[in-house]
C-alpha cells in the first residue's frame, strides 16, 4: 500500500506538469510573424499558378521560428546557416527518398548534427525540429531525385523571405536586443545592492552573474556601427559599468556583511528604465550618503551610471571591444567524449535512426510522421520533459489530425490552406509559451495541411487512424530510448565533472599569474577554452540531473552552491584574463595555491572530506584567494550537509 502511494505520488505531479498553464506574457508580434512567414509563400505560388512550390516554399519559412531576442549581427547568420540547413534537408529527404534505409541513416546524421550545433552554441529555439520535418516532408513526396534541386531551392526563397522578416526590427531598432539584455542586467544589478548583507545575497548574486554572461555574449564582437556609433559606445561603457558595480557590490558583501543604503539599489534600477529614453537616474537620495567614507568605493560607480546613460559622444571609446570565443574552439570543446552536448546528439541521431527504420520494417504508410513525432518527443532536455512531450504531443496530436482530417476532406481551395496555415501557425506560437499540449492543437494540422494538401482524402477515418498510430508510435520510441540510454547519464557525472572543473581552472590561474609572452592573449587560450568547456559540460549535466528519474533533490540541492561557487570563480578568471598588466605570482605562492586547487578538486570528485591547505594570502591577486576558500567552504558545507542526511 505504502509502495503503491509513493508511485501515485511521484507520477501524478508528473502528468499534472504536463498540463499545467504558465503563466507568461503572449508573444504576439512573434505570432503574427511566424504565421506570414509560413501562409505567405503559399500565396504568392498560388498567385503564380504553382501552389506546390508555394507551399513548399513555405518550409522554409520555420526559419523565422528560430529567431530570439539576440543581436541582430548573431540573429542575421543563426538565420541565414538555418535556412541553408533546411534547404539542404529538403534536398536530401527528396534525393534519398527511393532508398528508405540510406534515408534513415542520413535523418539520423542531420537530427544528431543540429542537435550538436545548437547545444553547442547554446541557441535557443527548437534545435533539431524543423530540420527532421523538412527532411521527412520531402522523403515523402513523390519523383523525389528529378526535383531534389528544385525543392531545396524553393526552401531556400522561403527562408529567405523569413529572414527579412526578422531583421526587419534593425531598420527601426538596430540595438534593441542589447539595450533589453542590459536592462534586465540593471533590474539584477539592483537586486544584488538590495541583498547585500542578507541571506538572500548568494541566489542574488549567482542570478547577477547569469546576466553578466549573457550581456557579455551579446556585446562579444561588437566593432564600429555606422548607425549610432555614439549608442553602441555608450551600452559598452553600461556594460563595463555594471562589472564594476558588481565587484564593488561582491568587495562591501565580503568585508562589511551588512545591508546597503535602500537609495544605491533604487538608483541602479532606475538605469534599466533610463536606458530605454535616456532619462535621469534617480541620484538625489544619493547626496546624504557623501558624507559616509565607508560608502564613497561603492558610491562613486553608480553616480557615474547618469553621466554614462545621458552622454552622447561620438568619439569611439578606447576600452576596447569585447572578444568572444572562436566558433572553432567552441565546437572542438563540445566534441568531447565527456560532452553532454555530444552524448545527446549521438542519442538523438541514434533513437532518431531506430524510429525511422521501424517505421519502414512494418511498412507503415507516410511513415516519415512517426520519426517526426520520435524527434519531438526528445527536445525535452530531461527525462521528465520528455516524459511531458511524450504525454502532451499524443493527446494534443490525436485533437489535432481529426481537425486536419476534416479540413482535407472538405478538400479546400489553395486560398483556404493558405489562410489556414496562417492561422494555425499563429496559434501555435503564440500558445507554445502556455502550455505544449495545446499548441500541438495547432502544429499538427498544419504540418498535416503543408505534407498532404495535394492528397484527396476520401477515407477520413482510416487518415486519421493512421496518422495516430504513426504519432503514438514516434512518440513510444523517443521515451523509451531516452530511458534506456539516458536514464543516469547526468547526475553520476556531476563529482567527476566538479573536480575536472576544478583542475581546469587551476591550470588557468597558472597561466594567467606566471609571466607570458607581451604576444600572448589569455582570453584566446588553451586554458581559458579547456575551463569554459568543463564549465559549460557541468552546468548542462547539473541542469539535466534536475530532470532524471528517479532523483535526489536533497542531493542536488546540496552541491548547487558548489556550481554557483564554480561559475562565480570562472568569471573571475576570465576577467583576469582581459587584464592587461596582471600580477605574477611568486613560485612558492603560487605552488601552495595550485596544492589548494589539487586538493579541493580530489575532495569534489570523491564527495569525501579532506584536511585541505591553507590558501596562501595572495596578497597580490587577493580575490582568487577569497573565491578559492568560498568555494571550498560551499564544498565542505555540501559534504557535511551529505554526511548528517546518511546518518
Amino acid at each position: 500500500m505504502n509502495t503503491r502511494s509513493h508511485r501515485s505520488s511521484l507520477i501524478h505531479p508528473v502528468i499534472r506538469q504536463a498540463f499545467e498553464i504558465k503563466k507568461t506574457a503572449l508573444p504576439w508580434n512573434r505570432a503574427i510573424s511566424a504565421g506570414i512567414c509560413l501562409g505567405l509563400p503559399s500565396l504568392i505560388g498560388l498567385l503564380l499558378g504553382r501552389f506546390d512550390y508555394g507551399l513548399l516554399a513555405g518550409t522554409g519559412g520555420f526559419t523565422y521560428l528560430y529567431a530570439f531576442n539576440e543581436p541582430y549581427v548573431l540573429r542575421a547568420r543563426k538565420l541565414f546557416f538555418t535556412m541553408l540547413g533546411l534547404g539542404f534537408s529538403v534536398f536530401c529527404g527528396s534525393l534519398l527518398s527511393p532508398y528508405p534505409v540510406l534515408s534513415a541513416v542520413v535523418l539520423g546524421l542531420i537530427g544528431a548534427l543540429a542537435t550538436f550545433m545548437f547545444g553547442a552554441l547554446k541557441f535557443k529555439g527548437p534545435a533539431a525540429l524543423f530540420f527532421v520535418l523538412s527532411f521527412a516532408l520531402a522523403s515523402g513526396m513523390p519523383h523525389g531525385p528529378s526535383e531534389a534541386l528544385t525543392r531545396g531551392m524553393l526552401v531556400i526563397l522561403g527562408g529567405a523571405l523569413a529572414w527579412l522578416i526578422a531583421m526587419a526590427g534593425w531598420l527601426t531598432n538596430p540595438y534593441g536586443p542589447e539595450i533589453q539584455t542590459l536592462r534586465a542586467l540593471y533590474r539584477n544589478l539592483a537586486e544584488l545592492l538590495n541583498a547585500a548583507g542578507t541571506e538572500k545575497y548568494t541566489k542574488a548574486r549567482h542570478e547577477t552573474l547569469i546576466s553578466m554572461v549573457e550581456a557579455e555574449t551579446a556585446f562579444a564582437g561588437q566593432g564600429s556601427s555606422w548607425r549610432e556609433p555614439g549608442l553602441v559606445d555608450r551600452l559598452l561603457r553600461l556594460f563595463r559599468q555594471a562589472h564594476v558595480i558588481y565587484q564593488t557590490t561582491d568587495t562591501w558583501n565580503r568585508r562589511r556583511k551588512e545591508p546597503l543604503p535602500a537609495a544605491l539599489g533604487q538608483a541602479v534600477n532606475s538605469a534599466s528604465a533610463a536606458l530605454r529614453s535616456r532619462g535621469k537616474l534617480q541620484v538625489e537620495a544619493l547626496r546624504e550618503l557623501e558624507d559616509d567614507p565607508q560608502l564613497q568605493d561603492i558610491l562613486q560607480p553608480v553616480k557615474e551610471l547618469s553621466s554614462i546613460v545621458q552622454q552622447d559622444s561620438k568619439e569611439a571609446w578606447q576600452g576596447g571591444r569585447l572578444t568572444g570565443t572562436p566558433a572553432k574552439s567552441i565546437f572542438l570543446g563540445a566534441f568531447d567524449k565527456n560532452s553532454l552536448v555530444f552524448l545527446l546528439s549521438l542519442r538523438f541521431g541514434i533513437i532518431l535512426t531506430i524510429a525511422a527504420l521501424a517505421a519502414h520494417a512494418f511498412n507503415l504508410n507516410r511513415s516519415y510522421w512517426v520519426p517526426l513525432s520520435c524527434a519531438s518527443v526528445m527536445l525535452g532536455s530531461t527525462v521528465i520533459a520528455t516524459f511531458h512531450r511524450a504525454i502532451q504531443r499524443s493527446i494534443g496530436t490525436i485533437i489535432g489530425i481529426l481537425a486536419a482530417s476534416a479540413i482535407l476532406w472538405a478538400q479546400p481551395e489553395g486560398f483556404v490552406i493558405s489562410v489556414a496555415i496562417m492561422l494555425f501557425t499563429f496559434f501555435a506560437e503564440l500558445l507554445i509559451v502556455r502550455n505544449y499540449a495545446i499548441a500541438i492543437l495547432f502544429v499538427t494540422p498544419n504540418a498535416l495541411l503543408m505534407a498532404e494538401a495535394s492528397s484527396h482524402i476520401h477515407n477520413v477515418a482510416y487518415f486519421a487512424g493512421t496518422r495516430i498510430v504513426d504519432v503514438i508510435t514516434g512518440s513510444v520510441i523517443g521515451l523509451i530510448g531516452v530511458l534506456l540510454l539516458g536514464r543516469r547519464s547526468a547526475s553520476s557525472r556531476i563529482p567527476y565533472l566538479m573536480g575536472r572543473t576544478i583542475r581546469s581552472q587551476s591550470q588557468m590561474a597558472a597561466m594567467l599569474f606566471t609571466e607570458q609572452p607581451a604576444t600572448y592573449r589569455a582570453e584566446d587560450s588553451r586554458e581559458q577554452r579547456y575551463m569554459k568547456t568543463n564549465l559549460t559540460n557541468l552546468t548542462t549535466v547539473y541542469a539535466t540531473a534536475l530532470g532524471e528519474i528517479p532523483r535526489s533533490e536533497a542531493e542536488l540541492q546540496r552541491l548547487l552552491p558548489v556550481v554557483w561557487a564554480l561559475d562565480q570563480f570562472a568569471y573571475l578568471l576570465n576577467s583576469y584574463a582581459r587584464t592587461p598588466n596582471r600580477p605574477e605570482l611568486p613560485d612558492p605562492e603560487l605552488a601552495r595555491l595550485l596544492l589548494s586547487f589539487e586538493k579541493t578538486a580530489q575532495s569534489a570528485e570523491q564527495q569525501r572530506s579532506m584536511v585541505l591547505p591553507e590558501v596562501p594570502e595572495l596578497a597580490l591577486a587577493p580575490k582568487v584567494r577569497q573565491e578559492l576558500i568560498s568555494l571550498q567552504a560551499a564544498l565542505e558545507k555540501s559534504l557535511a550537509a551529505e554526511a548528517v542526511s546518511s546518518e
